[in-house]
């Protein structure tokens, strides 16, 4: 049982290293050597814990995409707000994009987990979140299908968001947001006066909240 409480207590202390480097320094210019020497942890314990870097990477993406979707469902609750999963679904793409914008140690960590290929190495909870909005809107599509629209909709939003964050596409942000669920829309092969309706309710809902990323990753 001492072991186990050991390095039980070891791998959270690395996770929490971890996490910590990547928000202030980025995902790529953050080492193992650097992880090791925060968490006062042997090096060779990172990759005993989590194989890899990309498996530190990608499990703190996806205890930000999980909490992100937490904090939404409970600000939604707590305002009586009933809503489909596919409007749920845009609501948390617009809480993401606003946090790209105005979040940079956030947006530098993204960019850098899709820069270094991470999350398409590694198991993203993203993957399971399309299938099951896929089949809440009663689309039948095989995991292959479900990984095709998953992985695609990552590259389309590095690209459409490094664009924009260079001045290449020239809209508001609002403008820039609605296109970006309508894009996701698109790819689940939705219809489009479904698409508007979404687009539209999920950006009167989200007026009533705020979910911000805050140091460290913290969701609040």
């Amino acid at each position: 049982m001492g072991k186990y409480k050991v390095g039980k207590e070891t791998k959270e202390k690395i996770y929490e290293a971890s996490k910590a480097l990547f928000y202030e320094n980025g995902y790529t210019s953050t080492t193992c050597l650097k992880i090791a020497k925060e968490s006062g942890a042997n090096v060779g314990l990172i990759n005993y814990y989590y194989g890899s870097k990309g498996g530190l990477g990608i499990e703190v993406y996806n205890e930000i995409m999980s909490a992100i979707k937490a904090k939404v469902t409970e600000n939604l609750d707590k305002l009586g707000i009933e809503t489909t999963l596919l409007l749920q679904t845009a609501i948390e793409w617009r809480v993401l994009n606003n946090n790209m914008r105005f979040n940079k140690n956030f947006s530098r960590f993204y960019y850098d987990l899709l820069g270094e290929n991470v999350l398409y190495k590694e198991q993203s909870v993203v993957t399971d979140f399309y299938r099951k909005l896929a089949e809440s809107c009663d689309l039948h599509y095989s995991d292959f299908e479900i990984a095709f629209i998953s992985y695609a909709s990552a590259g389309a939003t590095q690209g459409i968001n490094l664009a924009y964050d260079a001045g290449l596409i020239d809209c508001s942000s609002q403008d820039f947001i609605n296109s970006s669920i309508h894009l996701l829309l698109n790819n689940m092969g939705l219809d489009a006066k479904l698409n508007d309706h979404v687009i539209n309710e999920s950006h009167e809902i989200e007026k009533k909240f705020t979910v911000r990323i805050e140091k460290n990753f913290i969701i609040i």
